[in-house]
């Protein structure tokens, strides 16, 4: 594809326990905007699609075509008597390929500009809420969040999903000139990412208590209530795996019954029994997720796409749109193809979050999970979860040798369950309603070590390790500090491109974790292959930096440390690079102290 990619040369060393990197400095507070690359339309078609178009038109020839009768059914031509009708017929426009057709093209509504803070301490019940550094009631601050959003919503436009059609190569043509953000694919059905027959599987129960959401959601009555859970699956569920008091099939009539659909749907609605669950078949979002009666806040998906390239995607930028318009968390399965496979689309996309499957005996990545990161560099996977469930169920067969046994396993089984503890958490605390930037920033902070991280082997330069998040440590650790900051390029940051303020109440010698997270749009991401905005995080105390994280391809950064005294703390985030002013500001903040 022609683009123009820009490569940052960095050497990563320890600081605090802190990745950092080092950076050319950078002058310019204002946007740099990156020279817009007009790609070719043979560039926006996948391998196969090209193929196919290069073949028809190399085959571009007229042929003769002799007919019996013509256009209104009389043989022998318009007289009677006469000789059969002959036609020239085109062979470019009469095959026909199955196409996915995406465009990328970003919907710029209006942002205002709006930051928010959350204080949370469990042991005192205590819930503190600020809007644009003031403080207000729960009530004030939830109330003005809808009017927020139901403002947002009136102002942009519908999500534009994918389309599926049979074009010929003329046709393709056409469709891509009509539109520099469209691309177009080979239609092809989304893999489930499970692997059958897998050794070892776990109660439910065991995995539930061992994750924290036993303890620290179900018995404080924390079961997902208010929140809801889009997954998309190529069949449906037949109904008695389900609770249909929490369920909704949004597409009719059913293709199919999928015993993989049966479970997914039985880790959400366990792990989240009061969530309202809405079943897809295909692969896009809903288009209007906030319009629901229980609104969509969440997406599991258990599946993916092949793909020969490791380079990132259309399928990729419609997801990372999808979640830039309409502020949904998305989880996608990383794959099941073994650490040296490269992530596959569009679990590459930067504002997903990418799941790894975790073995619960021993807290190590099970050897099939996939972990390759992608080439503009970002970490993937972002989190391991716990996955081999093992549900008290009667056994059902959609097909000759498809039967679900009560077991369901691998990155499909991670997912949903990742999914359903976040429904717990929103459910729980409605100041993460539309942030996903913020949730995973949450998820990261709040994640326990993986056991055996050298099982990701492409985690230089950023350092960064994936952890498994715990419910305890992002809802009932000893306090809970949690920002965001929204609008258009030009807001939040000062003229040092920072955003800068205090942490109070330090413990000397207490371990904290905070990270931050950024949304980028698919359609910046998909022609520069990299976020369109580098922000940087460090931490300072009495003085001195104590911890950084300066990775140059990740849209999320983390540190590690622990406290050098009781002094407060000047938490610096550091806008490095911004590559466009038409990208929002729409930024997350978690700050976790570890017990």
């Amino acid at each position: 594809m022609n683009k123009t990619v820009l490569t940052v040369a960095a050497m990563a060393v320890l600081v605090g326990g802190s990745a950092s990197y080092a950076k050319s400095v950078s002058k310019d507070a204002q946007p740099v905007e990156k020279e817009f690359v007009s790609e070719s339309a043979n560039s926006r078609m996948d391998k196969s699609v090209q193929k196919f178009v290069e073949a028809q038109k190399k085959n571009n020839q007229q042929r003769s075509v002799s007919v019996t009768s013509d256009l209104l059914g009389r043989r022998g031509g318009a007289v009677k008597g006469k000789a059969a009708l002959n036609y020239k017929v085109n062979d470019a426009d009469v095959q026909k390929m199955k196409v996915i057709i995406r465009d990328v093209k970003v919907d710029e509504a209006p942002l205002a500009a709006v930051s928010g803070r959350y204080e949370y301490r469990p042991v005192a019940d205590q819930k503190e809420f600020w809007l644009n550094g003031s403080k207000v009631s729960e009530k004030s601050y939830l109330d003005q969040a809808k009017k927020r959003k139901q403002k947002y919503d009136r102002a942009r436009k519908s999500f534009k999903s994918s389309r599926v059609a049979y074009l010929t190569a003329s046709e393709i043509e056409k469709e891509l000139a009509s539109s520099e953000t469209k691309y177009i694919s080979e239609f092809k059905k989304p893999q489930p990412q499970v692997k059958y027959g897998q050794d070892g599987s776990w109660d439910y129960r065991y995995i539930f208590k061992k994750a924290g959401v036993t303890d620290y959601a179900h018995n404080v009555g924390i079961k997902g209530q208010g929140v809801g859970i889009h997954y998309n699956e190529g069949g449906c569920v037949p109904l008695q795996y389900v609770d249909e008091n929490y369920f909704e099939q949004l597409e009719m009539p059913c293709n199919e019954y999928s015993t993989h659909a049966i479970g997914v749907a039985r880790i959400l609605q366990t792990t989240a029994p009061q969530a309202k669950l809405y079943a897809l078949q295909g692969t896009d979002g809903p288009a209007n997720p906030s319009s629901y009666d229980v609104p969509i806040l969440i997406g599991s998906n258990s599946w993916t796409y092949g793909s020969d390239l490791p380079h990132y995607e259309d399928t990729d930028a419609t997801m990372d749109n999808y979640i830039y318009e309409n502020r949904v968390v998305e989880f996608i399965a990383a794959g099941n193809e073994g650490r040296d496979a490269i992530i596959p689309p569009p679990a590459r996309a930067f504002n997903v979050i990418t799941v790894g499957a975790v073995s619960p005996a021993d807290d190590m990545f099970m050897g099939y999970s996939t972990s390759g990161n992608p080439s503009p560099g970002n970490d993937k996977p972002e989190v391991g979860v716990y996955s081999h469930f093992r549900f008290p169920d009667k056994p059902y067969t959609a097909g000759p040798g498809d039967t679900y046994d009560g077991t369901f396993c691998c990155t499909s089984g991670a997912t949903p369950f990742i999914a359903g503890m976040t429904a717990d958490l929103l459910s729980q605390h409605q100041f993460l309603w539309w942030h996903p930037e913020v949730v995973r920033a949450i998820l990261i902070a709040g994640s326990n070590p993986i056991q055996n991280p050298d099982y990701d082997i492409d985690d230089a330069p950023s350092g960064f390790d994936a952890g498994i998040p715990h419910y305890s440590n992002f809802s009932w650790t000893d306090s809970y500090r949690w920002n965001f900051w929204e609008g258009e390029n030009s807001s939040w940051f000062d003229s040092n491109r920072e955003i800068t303020f205090p942490e109070y109440d330090i413990t000397k010698g207490k371990r904290y974790r905070i990270a931050i997270s950024w949304l980028t749009s698919g359609e910046f991401a998909v022609r520069y292959q990299s976020v369109a905005q580098d922000i940087d995080l460090s931490v300072w105390q009495d003085g001195v930096r104590i911890a950084r994280s300066e990775s140059p391809s990740n849209p999320f950064e983390l540190v590690d440390f622990v406290a050098r005294s009781s002094s407060p703390l000047t938490i610096k985030i550091k806008r490095y690079s911004n590559s466009s002013s038409k990208e929002k500001v729409v930024l997350g903040y978690a700050f976790v102290s570890k017990n």
